[in-house]
């Protein structure tokens, strides 16, 4: 089917009714269709929509070898599963491991002066990790988190990078309320993501 039969069909307008976010679809080139939506359900529930609606109404939707999936990141996305991630001590414990792996790599001891850290990048991978995973990620998983999601935004300008430094940072006077974003289950504070060496 050609690129305005699957636009006239409605495809994204469907979409975005069954997963209840914005859906568009663009032409990749010739009997090539790319799916890109912002946060929202998971690949594999986009994926099961499509079949869904392509069950529903034959025709509708390009042929699956010819779909690519793009779901696209939001910075609040990003901050509300960076900040679940804080109050969880296995996240806290995997971006320590990481950090490790990197800083002892050598790739990882020559690093330009103001780059990113190894708990940095760790973080980064871990909160991607997470975002894969998550449908509607950019909602707070707790209410009290509402608060720390819009101020780490506003104090990291809706940077990954920077808001990964914000909450890798000992320093609790940056602004955030690091100590609040360091509390396990328990409620006990974590003085750092990462102890020992910062790589700075």
């Amino acid at each position: 089917m050609s690129d305005r039969g699957i636009r006239e069909y409605g495809l994204d307008g469907e979409l975005a009714r069954v997963a209840g976010v914005e859906v568009r679809l663009v032409v990749d080139g010739f009997a090539a269709w790319g799916l890109e939506w912002v946060d929202g359900p998971t690949v594999d529930r986009m994926r099961a929509h499509v079949a869904a609606v392509r069950a529903g109404r034959r025709g509708i939707a390009p042929p699956e070898h010819r779909l690519d999936y793009r779901r696209r990141q939001s910075p609040r996305a990003w901050a509300a599963r960076a900040v679940a991630a804080m109050r969880d001590v296995s996240s806290v414990r995997a971006v320590a491991a990481g950090a490790a792996l990197r800083r002892n790599h050598p790739a990882g001891r020559n690093r330009r002066p103001g780059a990113l850290r190894p708990e940095d990048h760790a973080l980064l991978d871990l909160v991607q990790r997470l975002y894969e995973g998550s449908a509607d990620p950019e909602r707070a998983d707790r209410p009290e988190d509402e608060p720390l999601i819009r101020r780490l935004l506003a104090e990291g300008n809706q940077s990954r990078e920077a808001m990964c430094r914000i909450l890798n940072d000992a320093d609790p006077d940056l602004g955030l309320g690091a100590e609040d974003l360091r509390r396990t289950e328990a409620g006990g504070p974590i003085l750092r993501l990462v102890s020992g060496d910062s790589g700075r």
